[in-house]
């Protein structure tokens, strides 16, 4: 007990040193006066001076930076639609061909030897069918074996239509023009349906899909230009926008854009690609980043109106590094507060000062 003496004597002398100072201190400070009294007896809260920055409309525009990749304008695994083997290969690698140009052609005997014999009976049978109406007509045989006879003739000509579209089925022939890709068969390989013989590809134009941001959606419209850039190639390239797909992807909540790139100066497919879009210029209005403030459904400014503080719920839209875009809740000529705004309240009385 005596060993905490010393030290409960030296807080007693402290406390009473600063009580002695507050007194003094009062003392020497100059009477305020009070402010005018509000009705009721309580005094008028005290005046703020802020500053403002008045919302005007500005044209705006946007540019959006994103990757994507180069897609050839058509390309196609060229394949066969008949199990057969393959004889005579006329495209080589790398050829340039037209569309409806012969690439490729199957084993055909057996079909022209089964269109031959179909030819015969299909001959033959008209040749009885013509016997059968003479007899007809003259009643010796009945018209069931006329008809009969008809339809032995219909059959085989019909046989013989079935041939001749395998026959051509044999032939395998490019769909569009283009260039020739690397070959994955050889002649005497038997091939089918899934059996890719060759890839077609047009470039004489390419594709450039890229992804945006989903709140870049309703910017981007068909026609806009862009520019965009590959690795290795100095140049910057042109393209248009061509489509944009109407759905905004789950995953990674981005819209897929596809452009056009209508003079590929030597590009190739699969290229990786840097795009810059710019959009097109609209109206928009911009307050400082600096006059946002939290709130439990969203965001709010305070906006002077006639002398009072005025709470604003606020949309915002594009963000810049001082500034944001206000989408809704503002109008050109209102007055938002951008200092002073730990002390405002809803209803403050505020005085403006110049900025």
């Amino acid at each position: 007990m005596r060993s905490s003496s010393p030290f409960l004597l030296l807080m007693l002398v402290a406390f009473v040193a600063s009580a002695c100072s507050d007194k003094a201190a009062a003392e020497r400070a100059p009477a305020t006066p009070a402010g005018p009294a509000a009705p009721g007896g309580q005094k008028q809260a005290k005046v703020l001076q802020v500053q403002v920055h008045t919302v005007q409309r500005e044209t705006a525009s946007e540019t959006i930076t994103a990757s994507g990749d180069l897609l050839p304008n058509e390309s196609v695994a060229v394949v066969a639609e008949l199990s057969r083997r393959l004889t005579i290969v006329h495209a080589q690698e790398g050829d340039l061909v037209k569309a409806g140009d012969l690439l490729f052609e199957l084993d055909r005997a057996d079909l022209e030897a089964e269109l031959a014999r179909l030819q015969v009976a299909e001959k033959y049978g008209r040749a009885a069918l013509g016997r059968r109406n003479a007899l007809a007509d003259g009643g010796i045989v009945s018209r069931e074996e006329r008809d009969s006879a008809r339809a032995t003739v219909e059959d085989a000509a019909a046989q013989a239509k079935e041939v001749e579209v395998q026959l051509a089925k044999t032939r395998i022939v490019a769909p569009f023009a283009g260039t020739v890709g690397l070959r994955q068969v050889s002649v005497g390989a038997w091939v089918g349906p899934t059996t890719t013989l060759v890839t077609l590809y047009d470039v004489s134009q390419l594709k450039l899909d890229f992804r945006v941001p989903e709140r870049y959606a309703p910017l981007i419209d068909r026609g806009e230009a862009f520019t965009f850039s590959v690795a290795g190639r100095p140049e910057v390239f042109q393209g248009v926008v061509q489509a944009v797909e109407p759905n905004i992807e789950a995953d990674t909540r981005s819209l897929v854009v596809r452009g056009l790139v209508a003079d590929p100066q030597g590009l190739l497919p699969g290229t990786f690609a840097s795009v810059t879009l710019t959009t097109s210029q609209r109206d928009a209005m911009f307050i400082p980043a600096i006059a946002l403030m939290p709130s439990p459904t969203g965001t709010r400014v305070f906006v002077a109106v006639d002398g009072k503080a005025k709470q604003v719920e606020v949309e915002l839209g594009r963000r810049e590094p001082e500034r944001v875009e206000i989408i809704k809740g503002l109008s050109p000529a209102d007055k938002v507060i951008v200092t002073n705004l730990l002390r405002v309240r809803d209803g403050s009385p505020v005085e403006e000062i110049t900025r």
